[in-house]
């Protein structure tokens, strides 16, 4: 996982970034599978998410671990999401961007599901987002990958 830039129609957008595809047939790096099990975490505690999808969401285990198959228990949770969302393919995975991906492009199959993610945590914690390290239930286990871009 890395911090990154992309478009948006106000302007350039800071948000967090997997390395690699997790989830169906995903790279699943412990640190990006980490990263997306802790978003989707942080997004049962979200009051204005449908209540299913949040009880959905507040069951993910944050272990780092995903075997890349349809049977994983994080892929249901990201199945669910992406059916929550119109316009997202729903495949089981979180991948990265393209280079010429639009942060907010909503209702096309282009847009990306670590951009929901992202903006649910900035919704969560606006005072500390990008910080990612700073919201509350941070996972120490990727702490340095959080805090690089600050030192």
């Amino acid at each position: 996982m890395h911090p990154a830039v992309t478009r948006s129609p106000q302007g350039p957008v800071v948000y967090w970034n997997v390395d690699g595809a997790v989830g169906v047939n995903g790279a699943n790096r412990f640190d990006d599978v980490m990263f997306v099990q802790w978003c989707l975490y942080k997004m049962g505690k979200w009051e204005r998410l449908d209540p299913e999808l949040r009880a959905v969401c507040a069951a993910t285990r944050v272990n780092g671990e995903c075997s890349g198959h349809r049977d994983d228990p994080l892929v249901p949770v990201i199945m669910a999401l992406q059916r929550s969302q119109h316009g997202l393919e729903v495949d089981g995975r979180v991948t990265p961007p393209t280079k010429s991906a639009t942060y907010g492009s909503h209702g096309s199959r282009h847009a990306y599901l670590i951009f929901y993610l992202n903006a649910v945590l900035r919704a969560l914690h606006p005072a500390q987002y990008p910080r990612i390290d700073l919201m509350p239930e941070f996972i120490w286990r990727i702490r340095d990958k959080a805090t690089s871009p600050f030192i």
